[in-house]
This record gives C-alpha cells, structure tokens and sequence, in this order.
C-alpha cells in the first residue's frame, strides 16, 4: 500500500525529510475560507422556517454565531450546523450578522451580514388550514397586498376532484390598500365522493397602471369517502 511520496532535499551533508501524507494532516482545505451563503429566503408567520448558511474552505467543524441583531421571534440558530430555523411570528424582512469560526489555531473568523428576500408582492397565508371533516372540506386564509398599490382583489377558492370537475368553495372581491391584509376569508362546503385537490387563487388588480398581481396556493390529498 503506499503511504504518499518522501522528498528529500540535501545541501551538502545536510538532508530535509519531508513525507507528503504527513505534512497534510491537519491543514485547512485549500479555499478561501468564506460564506457563500448571499441571501435568507423570505419568512411567512406560522409556516416552519429552516435556511442553512453555507461555508467553504477553513477547517471544519464550524461554529456560528449572530452579531449585534437578534434573529426574529420564533426563530433559532443551531450553532453547530449553521441552520437558523423556528416557526416565524412575523414576516417582516430581516437581517442578521453572521459570524462563523473554523478549527484551525488559531480559528479563521468570517463575517457577512445577510439579509432576506422580499416577500411576494402578493401572498396568501392559511389560517386555518384546510381540512377534511367526513364530506366538509374546511379553512380560512389571508392575503396580504406587499405592492405599493391599491388593488381590487378576487379570491376563489376550488376544490377539483380527479376527474378535473371543480366545486366551488369560495369567493370574495375587496379592495385591500397597500401594505394591508385581508380579514380571515372563510370557506366550508360539502363535496361528492372523491379524490380532491384545493386549489386557492388571489389576482390583485391596479386598473390605473394596468398591472395584476398573483398568488396561489394548492393543498393535496382530500379524500371523501362517505356522506
């Protein structure tokens, strides 16, 4: 088996010694030591939350650590495997200043601030998620306007079985102004035997700019099987 080459290096009566195999254990990887990570994904309240910030080069294992900022209520950074993660309170744009140490000694330190993604323009959120009760498929949900207009909004909400017939659920139309969002927008309803799919749709219009804003959501697995 062979265990890597031996160089050896003479001036005069004196000889170096170096083994390749040794001299490589224990040294950091060859990349820049860095966060590659650039962004966090958006939050949305109530909906479980997990970001992973990456690294590359140093020595692992890594350790992490938030700087200045606190991470938002309902979220948490696991220290150990650079994950923030929790169910969100708010969904709110956030930043955090993240600072991660390798195992070399002495430790290489890297600081980078990141910062979320803006949410959607448009965004619906369950709060009262959809569910089955023998024939009564049930929820309620959210839609909050992120644009910086006024918009007429329609929301319908349909439940289509496999062979693609669709039963209505719900509808509304309101105007919701900028930055706001809609009361709860109920839905209960009876339905036949069936394979279902909820399908949840939300076009926001700006008449005077001619422009619309969408967002849907889609829940599967809604069996009825008895009346």
């Amino acid at each position: 088996m062979r265990n890597g080459w031996i160089l050896i290096l003479c001036a005069g009566s004196v000889c170096t010694f170096s083994n390749s195999k040794a001299s490589a254990q224990g040294l950091p990887s060859g990349r820049p030591f860095q966060i590659v990570t650039s962004n966090l994904p958006s939050a949305e309240i109530g909906v479980e939350y997990k970001a992973e910030i990456r690294v590359v080069g140093g020595k692992p294992p890594y350790r992490w650590t938030v700087l200045q900022q606190s991470l938002p209520a309902g979220l948490a950074l696991d220290s150990t495997r650079g994950v923030i993660f929790g169910t969100p309170q708010s969904d709110t744009q956030f930043s955090a200043l993240m600072q991660v140490s390798d195992s070399s000694e002495p430790p290489l330190t890297m600081t980078k601030l990141l910062v979320t993604n803006p949410g959607p323009v448009l965004a619906i959120r369950w709060t009262d998620r959809p569910h089955l009760s023998l024939d009564h498929l049930a929820g309620a949900a959210r839609v909050k306007n992120g644009s910086k207009d006024d918009v007429d909004l329609t929301v319908i909400v349909v439940a289509v079985n496999e062979y693609g017939k669709a039963f209505a659920l719900g509808y509304e139309h309101l105007a919701v102004p900028r930055g706001a969002e809609t009361p709860d927008l109920k839905f209960d309803s009876s339905l036949p035997l069936g394979q279902y799919t909820l399908h949840a749709d939300a076009v926001a219009e700006v008449p005077a700019k001619n422009t619309i804003y969408r967002d849907r959501r889609e829940v599967q697995g809604f069996l009825v099987q008895s009346q």
